[in-house]
């Protein structure tokens, strides 16, 4: 067998026999406490445990000096000293010695130097754990103090020795108990000395028909005839049981109704510790009818070899050499034997092996001796199955008292041992879930003061889960809520007093401000002052209803509003309100300058307004995020890389934790909804989620307010273009018919300046108000003229063109593509148009100019013309005029060249159009 199988060996052994002893968890006993004070004081160490090695732990019975009941096995010094098997096992120095050198005891905060213990070992040799005295210095211990250590830990084994055979001795006093309740057929009585009844088990209620509740405290005379009590024949029958020990009467009793019966009673005196009576116990059988006497004696037989064979306890007679000469017939039922002459005439102990063995051969010594042998251990059945059994082995006596015989009765407590692993298995498990459940628990204890008043609580247990909630630590078991939150309001500990006083549970919700978090508490009385706490963390759903009726405020309060500064402000202060911000609020953004510029934003009482313009880059890099629409969290200015530099100016204005977020159109980056703390926070994505639904509101509210404003401003200037369109359709109309050689051609030239207003009327109308791109307008001016995809090459960087400029613009490209189309570029395959534009700064007063220029090439070869047309009179002088511009026209022989120029501010007013009359 290896060392891993041996050691698992002794494991389960002491295991066993910890479960006989019922020691472990049991509370604090005076007699185990003295032993370790005694032992500390003995050798002059300040600490001293009675450990006991349980699984993989070390459970104290007592201790002195160490403050705790139980540490993990692994943190064990008695380990040790329980291995190495030594009388006295002792480490002078704990951090020069390999065994103990890293131990948590010795580097922890108890700094254990000196280890010194006796191992506590049973009578079967099963060492249960040590008797030890610790010290935080190195040391020793002189032969004396090693003599008294060693006695000390007889002594802790004798107790625990006592315990146990008190512990047998209540359960057989139950056995008895139950024994005496079930024999319905004989009247057992119990009396004190003056014969009164003290007991009266069911067999006397059914043989004499009364109730133990009528004959308790009553005399037993009441039972016997008239002519016996007048005779004096109770008191004769008292009188002999204290005389001879026992006392037999055969007689006439009266039952309850009055009707009587042939009873044979047997009578003993009850003995105390001191062997003087106390008491009498008689035992009344009904033999009314002396003819069946020979029947009942047939049926007592029977009914103790029923009894015998109804039991489930092995009951086995031995002789003095310990040889089986009788089984019971309910023994060989559970030993599984079918024959017990197979068997009589065996060593008993041979049926047990190694130290099952031993175990037996000293009972049966002991009971030799005229003691009681008792241990528990394992043996198979015939069958060859495992058993375990408790087994007791008393002397039977002779004449002259001295054993002629044994009794052996070995009971399967296999089923016990079984439920008692379950038990453990149970155990492990509550522990287990107490370990891992969601819900925080504690178990607590109140602190009075000295006029009996509650001040505080002590932590005796708490799980992972209340640590994790309550924030505090998991080694806060010992320590006072008093001493972990100062600030604990008095109430709590008010409400926790009321339940251990009145016993009612009790539940309710509390904030604990210097957590940060709200619990309902589920609060309920234990034992004495102690109390149990099931706490579950609500603060979400609390913050979530919060938020709701925020939410549900903002909405009420936005209906009637149409101010967008009040908008802001009333969304803002909502949000400060409910997430317990430093400030909050709306600004408007410049990108470019990289701005915002916050009208009425929203402060905590006391804190100062931040109200006015400010500049990004003064309070962190985040600004390119927030212009990619990215919102940005900063959970800790002092620490976040994006703020760590200016965190400075962040807390200037009470500023230590922020979120952005920023509010886009058209891919820039217009307005911002900010919220700051001036305490570090970590932002959890609600809060995020109700900030952006407090913003979408807002946003939507001032977009409302915006768009109806903005509604106004185009239907007013929707009405002013359509009277300068009808203005500019009647010049061109106009000029058009004075200028016509027919009607036809008139017709023609009219309809295609027509078609060129209301094309650059609809760029107008699609792009922003007031202004079209002018690329966008060329290509639409060209479009109907453009037979092929290089027909036209247009360049030029964005540029946007105002209604002032836009339709006269959209005019002159007709002129010139109808122009080409008749005698120029556009009229051959090959040619084709090319149209630049470019802005330059004007030197003399520092404005912007646009150049345009229109280049025609490969088309027929230009001849200057004779006379002006009106459309070279409409370009230059009334569409180019129209915005300040100038036009020239270079007719080229290889192509027309029409340049344009005009000032910036002129092509980008939005003024009315021109006028052509």
């Amino acid at each position: 067998m290896d060392h891993d199988d041996t050691s698992a060996g002794i494991e389960t052994d002491r295991r066993a026999a910890l479960a006989r002893y019922g020691i472990l968890d049991t509370e604090s006993e005076a007699d185990f406490d003295d032993i370790v004070k005694a032992a500390s004081a003995a050798c002059d160490m300040p600490i001293s445990l009675i450990s006991l090695l349980d699984g993989d732990r070390q459970w104290f019975k007592a201790e002195t000096g160490f403050g705790q009941r139980e540490t993990p096995l692994t943190s064990s010094i008695c380990a040790h000293a329980v291995h190495e098997g030594d009388p006295v096992f002792v480490i002078p120095d704990t951090t020069r010695d390999e065994r103990t050198a890293a131990n948590p005891l010795v580097t922890g905060a108890e700094h254990v130097r000196f280890y010194a213990g006796v191992p506590l070992q049973t009578a079967e040799g099963i060492p249960l754990g040590t008797l030890c005295v610790l010290d935080t210095k190195p040391n020793s211990l002189n032969p004396a103090q090693i003599l008294i250590l060693r006695t000390l830990a007889r002594q802790v084994m004798a107790l625990l020795d006592l315990r146990r055979a008190l512990r047998e001795q209540r359960e057989g006093d139950r056995l008895n108990k139950a024994i005496l309740e079930s024999a319905v057929d004989y009247g057992i009585i119990s009396m004190d000395l003056s014969g009164r009844v003290t007991s009266w088990n069911t067999g006397a209620e059914r043989v004499l028909g009364w109730s133990e509740a009528e004959m308790c405290g009553e005399l037993a005379h009441i039972f016997f005839t008239q002519d016996d009590v007048e005779n004096g024949l109770p008191e004769q029958e008292m009188g002999a049981a204290l005389l001879h020990g026992r006392a037999s009467d055969e007689r006439w009793h009266r039952r309850k109704d009055g009707a009587l019966f042939w009873g044979l009673g047997e009578m003993m005196p009850l003995l105390n510790e001191d062997d003087r009576p106390e008491g009498f116990i008689k035992i009344l059988r009904d033999r009314t009818e002396q003819r069946l006497a020979s029947q009942k004696q047939r049926t007592d037989a029977e009914f103790m070899r029923s009894v015998l064979a109804s039991s489930g306890d092995c009951i086995k007679v031995l002789d003095l050499d310990s040889r089986l000469t009788f089984m019971s017939e309910g023994g060989m039922r559970v030993m599984e034997v079918s024959d017990f002459n197979a068997i009589k005439g065996c060593p008993w102990p041979d049926f047990w092996h190694d130290q099952g063995n031993a175990d037996a051969l000293a009972a049966i010594e002991a009971a030799k001796a005229g003691g009681i042998g008792h241990f528990q251990g394992v043996a198979d059945t015939m069958a060859g199955n495992p058993r375990w059994w408790d087994v007791q082995v008393t002397p039977i006596l002779d004449a002259e008292g001295r054993p002629e015989r044994l009794l052996s009765v070995s009971r399967d407590i296999t089923v016990q041992k079984t439920a008692e692993q379950l038990i453990s298995a149970s155990e492990m498990r509550w522990r287990g879930l107490f370990t891992s459940m969601q819900e925080g628990f504690f178990l607590g204890e109140l602190i009075r003061d000295e006029a009996g008043r509650v001040c505080d609580y002590r932590f005796l247990e708490i799980n992972p889960a209340f640590a994790r909630q309550s924030g505090l630590p998991e080694d806060a078991v010992g320590r006072t809520i008093r001493d972990l939150v100062p600030d604990i309001e008095d109430w709590l500990i008010e409400t926790y007093a009321d339940v251990v006083e009145t016993g009612e549970p009790t539940l309710f919700e509390i904030t604990v401000p210097g957590l940060a978090r709200t619990f309902e508490v589920r609060a309920g009385h234990e034992s004495g002052q102690r109390f149990s706490c099931l706490f579950l963390d609500v603060t979400e759903r609390t913050r979530s209803e919060t938020r709701r009726i925020a939410i549900a405020e903002l909405g009420d309060r936005l209906r009637h509003l149409g101010d967008p500064v009040e908008i802001s402000f009333a969304a803002a202060e909502i949000l400060g309100r409910t997430l317990g911000l430093s400030h909050a609020g709306y600004g408007a953004v410049d990108q470019e300058r990289e701005t915002i510029l916050v009208g009425r934003g929203w402060s905590a009482p006391g804190l100062p307004r931040i109200d006015g313009l400010h500049q990004f880059r003064e309070y962190g890099s985040y600004i390119d995020a927030l212009k990619t629409g990215e919102v940005v969290l900063i959970e800790d200015a002092a620490e976040d890389p994006l703020t760590r530099a200016d965190a400075a100016s962040l807390a200037a204005i009470s500023t230590r934790s922020l979120v952005n977020l920023p509010v886009m159109e058209h891919g820039r980056f217009v307005a911002l909804f900010y919220i700051v703390k001036d305490v570090p926070h970590a932002w959890t994505p609600e809060e995020i989620g109700f900030v952006r639904n407090v913003a979408d509101r807002t946003r939507a509210a001032i977009a409302r307010i915006e768009a109806e404003a903005q509604q106004r401003v185009l239907n007013l200037e929707l009405s002013h273009r359509m009277k300068n369109m009808l203005a500019m359709v009647q010049s061109i109309a106009t000029q058009t018919m004075r200028n016509a050689t027919d009607i036809a051609t008139a017709k023609d030239v009219l309809a295609g300046r027509l078609i060129a207003l209301g094309k650059s009327h609809d760029l107008l109308l699609g792009g922003s108000l007031g202004d079209t791109p002018l690329k966008t307008l060329i290509e639409s001016a060209l479009e109907a003229h453009k037979d092929k995809p290089d027909r036209f090459s247009l360049r030029g960087p964005a540029l946007n063109v105002g209604a002032k400029a836009a339709m006269s613009l959209a005019l002159i490209l007709h002129e010139l593509a109808t122009n080409a189309a008749k005698y120029g570029a556009l009229s051959t395959d090959e040619g084709g148009v090319t149209i630049v534009w470019e802005i330059r700064r004007n030197e003399g007063d520092g404005s912007d100019q646009v150049l345009l220029r229109w280049v025609e090439a490969g088309g027929p070869p230009v001849t200057p013309p004779t006379r002006t047309g009106f459309g070279t009179r409409l370009i230059g002088r009334g569409l180019a005029g129209n915005f300040g511009g100038e036009v020239s026209l270079d007719y080229r022989t290889s192509g027309v060249v029409c340049t344009l120029e005009a000032s910036l501010k002129g092509l980008q007013a939005v003024d009315t159009p021109p006028d052509f009359r």
